[in-house]
């Protein structure tokens, strides 16, 4: 695969969004044990630039990502998603395994791309098959058409960075949010464990 196409998988894998450090290590995974050259890091930073047109060395032909946060705080969106993982139709459970820790180079905590899917998908389908932040109301697809179908983020109430080995996560351990509420919640400190005390970071 091209760096393109590892990085369009690496993000895909971490659920859509994800800073730089976790792109890294997901594409590092993607390598197996190939070594990589020590720019790596520098060309995944050329490849999500060049291919975004919130920056100002995009090429002009695939707009495949988005930045999060702004462009140069290293918080990196896929623009769009296969159907596969927007929502997850074989998954049956109801919780899923995270936080397992994987060995490469050093310990990193798994995240499940799975779980975000499945709890989009139950989401849309309680809400009249519409996505929307549970904090502000704002729904993508109302605001973008069909470049926002089927875009929501989902907030982990507990960080998965503070999660026990194979500890188990509720589809009611995830909160439905908009890039702008997911960034201020992760802004808050202390880290907000209650749906309802989300709302009230919302003036």
């Amino acid at each position: 695969m091209t760096y393109k196409e590892k990085t369009i998988e690496a993000l895909k894998q971490l659920g859509g969004h994800a800073y730089l450090s976790d792109i890294y290590e997901a594409f590092e995974n993607l390598n197996d044990n190939e070594i990589l050259p020590k720019s790596y890091k520098a060309i995944i930073r050329a490849t999500l630039e060049h291919n975004s047109s919130d920056s100002f060395v995009f090429n002009g032909k695939e707009d495949l990502f988005y930045s999060v946060d702004g462009i140069g705080n290293g918080h990196w969106g896929l623009r769009t998603i296969d159907d596969e993982y927007k929502y997850e139709l074989t998954q049956e459970d109801d919780e899923f395994s995270e936080g397992k820790l994987q060995l490469k180079k050093h310990l990193t905590k798994e995240r499940n791309p799975k779980l975000i899917s499945r709890a989009k998908k139950i989401f849309a389908e309680k809400h009249n098959n519409q996505l929307y932040c549970e904090i502000c109301g704002f729904n993508f697809n109302e605001k973008y058409a069909s470049l926002g179908d089927g875009f929501i983020e989902a907030h982990h109430i507990k960080p998965v960075s503070q999660m026990e080995e194979d500890e188990k996560t509720k589809i009611s351990d995830l909160v439905m949010v908009c890039s702008n509420c997911h960034s201020m919640i992760h802004r808050h400190k202390p880290w907000l464990s209650k749906k309802e005390d989300l709302k009230k970071i919302l003036r």
